[in-house]
């Protein structure tokens, strides 16, 4: 009994203590890398991003990305102090750094987020079982969650895959899936080392450089394939239907995905771009000049566009010089000097002036929106489709120490004429929203309402970024859609072997547009 009454007082005394504040923080041997994170955020958030933000606030909204761990954790800031919250009650007040320079700031705001993560590990148990990729994601992602939609933070994984997407990887080209056994072959790269090789799908994956991968998962093979470019990798197959395994072979080359689909059809050549990625621009390029290779030559290009969200802004420019002799392509304004670009195309139209059409709808975004409104405003194309989504700002990408990254917006996007497409979209010179109705009667009736479209572009391009009605208005004109079907391909058909029908269409008057940026 006397031990049992005495463990209850020692239990009474242990809760009485979780209840009491306390003034001590928990450090971790983590912090250093959350301190170096942190820093960068910090200081890229508030020199870099669009519109200012003070490190004060940037700091706030990062502690109370803790919130993601334990929603018991409250933030809040005075004047003078931060407020450190806990389980409805106030834990502790921190004294705001005092102005200084701002590399100065950067570094007290970035210790005093530390602190702030140290005093909240000892009231909360989520916390200090958290693992510091999962504090720093909290703390990255809180300082940026009241930015705007389309700033993020990914960490080393997803960073990893984006990377990739972009960029493309040193390796042979497959994809595999794993499970019992050994890997198999859910993928080859068009154009590859491991197509050259002739994998296909369906191979089994027996062993990577003397490496037997029975019962391994598909990542544990996938970074064995992995290397420096030009590197040779020995692996062996066991082919589909066979019993036999060969050994084979193969240099590491850089995988790009494929982002250019084309097809060539009575001497016009169809292009969908599924995104922008480092080798878009150069893929269809490619395209263009073997489609000029045929019989009868390049008569015209359909780009379609449709689905698109965008991508590298470099490689949009890139796209839109390939049919643009020389002039503005766009441009981006920014408070950061950095962020400010004028783009200009080159002196030559791979096409030579063959008529373009460009398919548009509610999801063609971003660079695939820089795109089209540089051809629409130079009078080079004939956008056929719905309204566009309307996303014409531009998100810096930055590594962090951790190998994550951190995106923001830094930029918005002008077109040739001046416009910002940002939030309204583009509008197309033919709107196919209707359902049913013949392609040639579609030109027609946009030839018979081209008045009527000539106005609703000039409001489009004098529109107040704040009016919020007009805007609604104006893109329920067309409104956006999101169904890539063969009726825009068959329309913009009609539209091209009609040469005249399409200069009446390509050539609106739109605003005197400037040789340069260069004033503003």
């Amino acid at each position: 009994m006397r031990r049992i009454a005495g463990t209850a007082c020692i239990c009474l005394l242990l809760a009485g203590c979780a209840t009491q504040p306390r003034d001590n923080l928990i450090t971790s041997e983590d912090d250093p890398q959350i301190r170096d994170v942190m820093s960068q955020a910090i200081e890229l958030v508030a020199t870099r991003y669009i519109d200012p933000i003070g490190r004060e606030q940037i700091v706030v909204n990062a502690l109370d990305g803790l919130t993601t761990i334990d929603p018991e954790i409250r933030i809040g800031m005075t004047p003078d102090e931060l407020v450190l919250g806990y389980n409805g009650k106030t834990i502790k007040s921190l004294a705001l750094p005092a102005a200084n320079s701002e590399e100065q700031d950067t570094f007290l705001w970035t210790e005093l987020t530390l602190k702030g993560v140290g005093i909240y590990r000892a009231y909360s148990s989520e916390l200090r079982q958290a693992n510091a990729l999962t504090v720093q994601s909290a703390l990255v992602s809180g300082s940026i969650r009241n930015l705007d939609r389309y700033s993020r933070y990914e960490g080393p994984n997803q960073a990893e895959t984006a990377r990739t997407r972009r960029d493309g990887y040193i390796g042979v080209g497959v994809r595999l899936i794993g499970g019992d056994g050994y890997p198999v072959v859910k993928k080859v790269h068009e154009s590859s080392p491991a197509a050259k090789a002739g994998l296909n799908i369906g191979d089994q994956l027996i062993s990577v450089n003397g490496i037997n991968l029975y019962n391994k998962p598909a990542g544990y093979a996938a970074d064995l394939l992995h290397g420096e470019e030009g590197t040779r990798v020995a692996i062996e197959i066991n082919a589909a239907n066979s019993k036999a395994i060969t050994p084979i072979e193969i240099m590491r080359e850089r995988v790009i995905n494929r982002t250019v689909f084309a097809q060539f059809r009575n001497n016009v050549l169809i292009a969908r771009i599924a995104s922008f990625n480092s080798a878009t621009a150069q893929s269809l390029g490619d395209e263009i000049l073997k489609a000029d290779l045929h019989p009868g030559g390049l008569r015209g290009v359909i780009l379609d566009l449709r689905g698109n969200r965008g991508g590298l802004l470099q490689q949009g420019v890139e796209v839109a010089d390939l049919f643009i002799a020389g002039g503005p392509i766009a441009n981006t304004r920014s408070r950061v000097m950095a962020a400010r670009h004028v783009f200009n195309a080159d002196a030559e139209d791979l096409t030579r002036g063959a008529p373009l059409a460009v398919l548009i709808d509610g999801r063609t975004a971003s660079s695939a929106e820089l795109v089209a409104a540089a051809l629409q405003d130079r009078n080079r194309a004939v956008l056929i489709g719905s309204t566009s989504f309307g996303k014409g700002s531009v998100q810096a990408i930055n590594d962090l120490s951790n190998k994550g990254t951190l995106t923001f917006t830094w930029s918005r996007m002008t077109a040739p004429s001046g416009y910002t497409f940002d939030r309204i979209g583009l509008f197309p010179s033919i709107c196919t929203t209707s359902d049913d109705i013949d392609p040639f009667e579609q030109v027609k009736s946009a030839l018979a309402h081209r008045e009527d479209m000539v106005s609703v572009m000039t409001k489009w391009r004098a529109l107040d970024y704040q009016d919020e009605l007009t805007r609604r208005n104006l893109r329920n004109v067309c409104p956006a859609r999101q169904l890539a079907d063969e009726t825009d391909i068959d329309v913009a058909f009609e539209l091209i072997k009609n040469l005249s029908s399409y200069k009446d269409l390509a050539q609106l008057p739109h605003h005197e547009i400037a040789d340069t940026f260069a004033s503003q």
